[in-house]
Formats: C-alpha cells, structure tokens, sequence
C-alpha cells in the first residue's frame, strides 16, 4: 500500500441495507486507531462514506444524495461494496462522490478497512481482491488474459478508473485524457497499469475491449 498514513483518524460512515450488517462493519472500523466511526445523520460530516448493499436501488441513491446536496465535489467520498452494478449505476454513483467500488462477494472487513484508508488520503484505490496468489495475476500472460474474459464474476473497476477506459474508448491520448480529466499524465499512465496488470490484460486497447464485455463502459 503506497503513500502516507492520514495524519489525524479519518471518520467514517456506514450505510448497509440491514442494521446487523452495519452493526458488524462499524464494530470492527471502532477495533482500527486510524478510524472513527459516525453514527448515520451524525450533524459532523464524515470523510469518507462506506454504503453496503446489495443491489443499489433509488432508496440508496436518495440516502447518498442527503451527503452530496452541493455536488461530488463537497461530498464525502464514497466507497461502494454491492453485487453487480451496472456502468450506468456507477456514472450516477460518481457523480455523488463514488471513489472505489468493490464486488461485495469478494470483499472481507479487512479490504474495506484498507480501501477506506487508501480513501481518506485521496490515493488510486489498490487491486480488489481475487482469488489466488496476486503476484501470478500481476504476470499474467495471454492465457490468463483468456481466462479473465470468460470469468463470471464481472471484474471491479474504480470511478476512476472507469472515467479513464471511457476516455481510452473514445480514442483519446493520455495527455488529452489528462487534460480532460485534471489528471497528470503520470496517473492515467498509473491507473492504466493498475487495470492491465489486475486483470491480465495485454495493453489499453485489450483493457477497453474487456471492460466493454462487461458491460462497464
């Protein structure tokens, strides 16, 4: 995990679907010194906003709306961990200050601890979790590229990251993307290596196509 620790503890907030779920969670942030656990409708806002759902229905849309009435821009930023949502979900997602989405099958407390830190200090969100030694994913050759495209588990893609692939998609340099997006060009040359090496992708035209498989752009 890169970059520093947040200088002061980060105050998070919890919104599952059912309370023994968000009873769970914010039990073991509350065990972390680095987190402060918000109660839901706290009058302090939190840094970061954790939402656990199953399907993101328009109920969760309009509870994420109440943390973002000025815009993504003053909202906290949110982390997602849900089933399978759609492209279209997650644009509106990002638009209420969505920073990192991860596939709620595969996430234990412990990725979501480290997501919400990497979070807080406005870092690139790290690799979600997947099943097998990590290393070998990170080498993997145009075999393991085949066998990510038939996964049937639809791969997680931060908002950051989909911004970038949707610009890559429309033909875009990493310099116009940086412009476009007020990235440096470092970072969208960083997010494209994130999206390759996590998924065993040859090159940016292989990430475009893969993430157009499933149905992320």
């Amino acid at each position: 995990m890169s970059g520093p620790e947040p200088s002061h503890p980060m105050y998070v907030t919890v919104l599952a679907e059912d309370r023994l779920t968000a009873q769970g969670v914010e039990a073991h942030l509350a065990a972390d010194e680095r987190v402060r656990v918000l109660a839901a409708g706290a009058e302090q806002p939190p840094d970061v906003l954790l939402v656990i759902t199953g399907e993101l229905e328009e109920k969760t849309f309009a509870a994420l709306g109440r943390y973002c009435p000025k815009g993504p821009a003053e909202a906290p930023r949110l982390v997602l961990v849900a089933h399978r949502p759609t492209a279209a979900q997650l644009v509106r997602a990002a638009g209420l200050g969505l920073v990192a989405f991860m596939s709620r099958e595969r996430t234990t407390l412990a990725d979501v601890t480290e997501m919400l830190c990497t979070a807080a200090r406005g870092a690139a969100p790290p690799p979600r979790p997947v099943p097998g030694p990590q290393p070998e994913r990170s080498r993997a050759g145009p075999r393991d590229a085949a066998a990510a495209e038939t996964a049937d588990e639809p791969p997680s893609f931060s908002a950051r990251e989909i911004a970038v692939l949707r610009q890559l998609a429309a033909g875009f340099s990493t310099t116009e993307i940086a412009a476009a997006l007020h990235y440096s060009e470092r970072t969208v040359k960083y997010v494209i290596h994130e999206v390759t090496a996590r998924h065993g992708l040859r090159n940016r035209v292989h990430a475009v196509a893969y993430a157009l498989r499933h149905g992320l752009l």
